[in-house]
């Protein structure tokens, strides 16, 4: 029997009891993404998280049959996909299902970074949406710190990678 937790194959949830929300897409968001408010009030929008925001959740899969934007997908750095394998992202005026709180979740590792298991990690300036191990300062900071890896993963030149992480958002 696997030790608890076990990452999740189709699933940016893996475990916990999380706080969901849904917002409108301002731009393409793909699951597992790191998201924060665009500042609109009417309609309040949402959109990658960079390093000079402050996170609101993650975004997760919204289908269950898996079709459609925010449907399963392994985007590469840039944020494309390859709807082959039904890589779509949610959309502009998509709803966008976003999670938060003491969970278990996936998220998409920046490329040229390395994680071991308790390392914090935070949101990529160089491409919004992604983390990056935490090089901050102060770790004392809680806007900053987004979430804390569960496993050890590495990624090279132009590779992401999806990766198992509990939220301290």
């Amino acid at each position: 029997m696997p030790q608890w937790p076990v990452p999740a194959i189709n699933s940016i949830l893996v475990g916990g009891l999380p706080l969901y929300h849904e917002y409108e897409a301002h731009e393409s968001i793909y699951p597992g993404m790191v998201v924060s408010f665009t500042g609109a009030v009417d309609p309040v929008l949402i959109q990658k998280c960079d390093l000079n925001e402050d996170p609101v959740g993650v975004a997760t899969l919204a289908m269950a049959d898996q079709d459609g934007h925010g449907s399963w997908r392994k985007p590469d750095c840039t944020g494309a996909g390859d709807v082959k394998t039904k890589d779509l992202p949610y959309e502009e005026a998509d709803q966008v299902k976003i999670v938060s709180g003491p969970i278990f979740v996936m998220l998409i590792l920046d490329q040229n970074e390395t994680l071991v298991p308790g390392d914090k990690v935070m949101a990529s300036d160089a491409n919004p949406g992604l983390v990056v191990e935490f090089y901050c300062g102060d770790t004392s900071d809680p806007c900053d710190l987004i979430a804390e890896s569960l496993e050890s993963v590495v990624t090279i030149e132009g590779k992401c990678e999806y990766f198992m992480a509990k939220l301290l958002i």
